[in-house]
């Protein structure tokens, strides 16, 4: 079995529909990822605005890809990308 990229994601845990759509995505595939609340960790949103230089949530990382407000279909397309085994809908 392949070793699956792992899943980022920069977000926040107030109400957010884009951040909700990518964890229900990932929870529909069955995907396990790490999330971190950029509005709680300072250190954690520069490090997201490092890697893009936006504030927008969410932001994910898959693979090589970096997802900012992903669609529904951006985010199945970056995981077909890095390898993962996802179930067509």
């Amino acid at each position: 079995m392949a070793h699956e990229p792992e899943i980022t994601m920069y977000a926040r845990e107030r109400f957010c529909p884009d951040v909700t759509r990518a964890r229900t995505r990932l929870e529909y595939h069955g995907l396990v990822w790490t999330e971190f609340d950029v509005e709680a960790d300072t250190d954690k949103r520069a490090e997201m605005e490092a890697i893009t230089g936006k504030r927008n949530v969410p932001q994910v990382v898959i693979g090589d890809r970096v997802l900012i407000e992903p669609s529904i279909e951006e985010i199945d397309d970056a995981l077909v990308a890095a390898g993962f085994d996802i179930a067509a809908d």
